[in-house]
């Protein structure tokens, strides 16, 4: 439910309750992993999906009796026996997968579910941990407990971090979709009259400076994405220098075949490791050629990568299309 936060406390903080259905275990395919969450909020709006459609309106239902009731229940869609009749009306993932879902209220006085809400909203990890036992089904227990019983952790970690370093219009839309995508957002351009609030409004921080100078003093590691867009031969190869010595989750740079080769030939001046990882030119090959479409090209090569996926076609590959791993035991 981490990832609904910002709507969930916007309820909770107006003394309003709340239905949350998280799934607690997947098995199979599943257009959704362990974790995802849908919601029931005031008035009956619902917010996020567990399996794309396949099961939100029988969660839908179990949620306005939660509501009423305050008693959680523990659903399982996919497990019927398929030689019963029945089983071809009952809600299920039409995929062939299993999931068990955990569908309990949430009461503006529950101060552990709200601290970890909260922490989860700001980007700060957090975890939660709930009973599935019959006989204390959605309470939040220790996460010790779950050696002994069964129980369900839910974890959010830190925001991932994106630097954007160059404040041209391309950069505008790669921000707006790195925020969308969750990241927190940094743009570094040391050119004030470009770099400002009504350009940027998506960007966490904006930050006027040198940018080899920035990089140097801001925390790089492997959660961290290096978009270099700017074309400026004083500090392009300094910038991703720093960002590949530091181990950047992800490091790329906007330019033609030809600007790529000129700063190769100055990372290697420079003895700079992992040249191998730079994405240059940047982005996935869908043919954009709009700043909205460049920066989806973009923004997809940061999932591919950091995902480990090869950013092709599903069409033209083979295996599960939903690889996740479990989060419950």
């Amino acid at each position: 439910m981490f990832e609904l936060a910002p709507r969930l406390l916007a309820a909770l903080d107006a003394g309003d309750p709340v239905v949350v259905a998280t799934a607690v275990d997947v098995q199979g395919s599943s257009p959704s992993g362990t974790g995802t969450s849908m919601a029931v909020l005031p008035g009956g709006e619902v917010v996020g999906t567990i399996s794309g459609g396949c099961v939100e309106g029988s969660l839908y239902l179990t949620a306005e009796e939660v509501l009423t009731t305050g008693v959680p229940v523990l659903e399982r869609f996919g497990f019927e026996d398929l030689s019963d009749p029945a089983a071809d009306w009952a809600p299920g993932l039409r995929c062939g997968g299993r999931v068990e879902v955990l569908v309990h209220r949430v009461q503006p006085t529950d101060a552990v579910v709200l601290d970890a809400l909260r922490a989860a909203a700001v980007g700060t990890p957090t975890s939660l941990t709930v009973s599935l036992e019959p006989a204390s089904l959605g309470e939040v227990v220790p996460p010790s407990d779950r050696c002994r019983t069964r129980a369900f952790t839910e974890y959010a970690g830190g925001r991932a971090r994106c630097i954007v370093v160059g404040a041209v219009e391309f950069a505008v839309a790669v921000t707006n979709t790195a925020a969308m995508l969750g990241y927190a957002v940094t743009v570094v351009d040391p050119r004030p009259v470009f770099l400002t609030d009504r350009r940027f409004p998506a960007a966490q921080e904006r930050i006027v400076g040198w940018p080899p100078r920035v990089l140097a003093h801001t925390a790089i590691g492997p959660d961290t994405v290096v978009v270099l867009l700017s074309h400026d031969d004083r500090f392009d190869a300094a910038v991703l220098d720093l960002a590949l010595r530091r181990g950047a989750g992800y490091v790329g740079a906007m330019g033609s075949r030809a600007t790529h080769e000129r700063r190769l030939a100055v990372l290697r001046e420079l003895r700079t490791p992992d040249t191998g990882r730079l994405r240059s030119p940047i982005g996935l090959d869908i043919g954009a050629e709009t700043p909205a479409e460049m920066a989806l090209a973009i923004m997809a090569e940061v999932v591919a990568v950091r995902r480990g996926a090869p950013g092709g076609p599903l069409v033209d590959a083979t295996g599960p299309v939903h690889r996740r791993p479990l989060r419950t035991r």
